[in-house]
């Protein structure tokens, strides 16, 4: 016997309810194959899947978005540090600073290398670092440094940061949409089941081939396993003999 095929994706379930309003509609108030109160539940699973559905589609394309700005963040804070670190490391070296790097809280340990700034923690951290190294070292009497200014280095580390926090609430916002969507898929396709076994209880027809039918303009999918078609064939047609001689 072929089985009944539950929606999988999204835009079948949404299929598979419209098709079952749909017959309500049409029917326009003559019996159906379900009761009056199976359609005020398919009108609210209906809607409450669409809405919280259009609400998760929004969450997933604002943090698909800003992603961008935040990569553009991102790239721009350490090229900032990153430029500072280089300038604060040659004035360094040319003995233009008097040993100040010292300031800096452990630039000093990287024997004049850069730090690793490959993370958003690590870019955060040290342009953090320069800021208050440059302040310090600053008013105890050293020279700023310039191209970039640490005024310029604070301001996009501050972007970043920002944009960190936003790209955090957005995807709190789309991991919140997409557990409620996991739960509504589960309780759609409850939903849909219990109305189709109503709906084909409710069928009364003279063969099976009848019945699947009518069952199949309220939305209800039937699948035939590999062979089965044939076979249901045959024994439709046998069925089908039966009843014209009968």
């Amino acid at each position: 016997m072929p089985y009944r095929r539950l929606p999988t994706t999204d835009k079948a379930r949404i299929r598979a309810l419209n098709s079952a309003l749909g017959k309500v509609i049409k029917e326009n108030g003559r019996k159906l194959a379900f009761s009056n109160h199976s359609v005020e539940e398919l009108q609210n699973v209906k809607n409450n899947f669409e809405n919280h559905l259009t609400q998760y589609e929004l969450d997933t394309k604002l943090q698909s978005e800003n992603i961008k700005e935040y990569k553009t963040a991102f790239d721009t804070a350490k090229m900032y540090v990153s430029h500072f670190m280089q300038v604060l490391l040659f004035a360094s070296e040319r003995g233009e600073i008097n040993g100040g790097i010292k300031y800096y809280d452990g630039l000093d340990t990287y024997e004049g290398k850069l730090p690793p700034l490959n993370t958003e923690k690590e870019i955060l951290e040290w342009g953090n670092k320069m800021v208050k190294g440059e302040q310090e070292r600053m008013q105890r009497g050293g020279s700023a440094i310039y191209n970039p200014s640490i005024a310029l280095v604070k301001f996009k580390v501050a972007e970043l940061h920002d944009a960190a926090i936003f790209q955090q609430t957005l995807k709190r916002n789309t991991l919140r949409s997409f557990d409620k969507m996991q739960h509504l898929r589960k309780v759609t396709n409850d939903f849909i089941s219990k109305l189709w076994t109503e709906i084909e209880e409710s069928i009364d027809a003279e063969s099976p081939k009848v019945k699947r039918q009518l069952a199949q303009e309220y939305g209800i999918v039937y699948v035939f396993r590999r062979n089965e078609k044939k076979k249901m064939s045959a024994e439709e047609l046998q069925t089908d003999l039966l009843f014209e001689f009968a």
